[in-house]
């Protein structure tokens, strides 16, 4: 026996579940059924696991591209900068960097 059901997916998510369909010469119930088989498969545990890679995955490239865009403010190296902030009492100011611009 089948049932049907009806979901709502936004719109972003639809365009790449037909593309995907599309790509892999299913039909879109296919997809989805096989998608949460493997879904419903995976214990909570296998699931979290994941997500928690897919996280850390999408911080290393923010770190990677953090930069883009960005002035950089101090050029020296970030050891030395670590080091300053490490020696520094949280109540005295960071020497200033702009003298050092002059």
């Amino acid at each position: 026996m089948t049932a049907k059901v009806t979901i709502s997916l936004p719109d972003d998510l639809f365009e790449r579940l037909d593309a995907e369909a599309g790509e892999l010469g299913v039909s879109r119930s296919e997809l989805v059924q096989e998608s949460l088989s493997a879904y419903l498969g995976k214990t909570q545990e296998q699931r979290a696991d994941e997500a928690r890679r897919v996280r850390m995955l999408e911080a290393l490239e923010g770190m990677r591209t953090f930069h883009i865009g960005r002035e950089i403010r101090d050029d020296r190296p970030t050891l030395e900068i670590l080091r300053e902030v490490r020696e520094t009492d949280d109540s005295a100011p960071m020497r200033d960097i702009r003298k050092d611009r002059r």
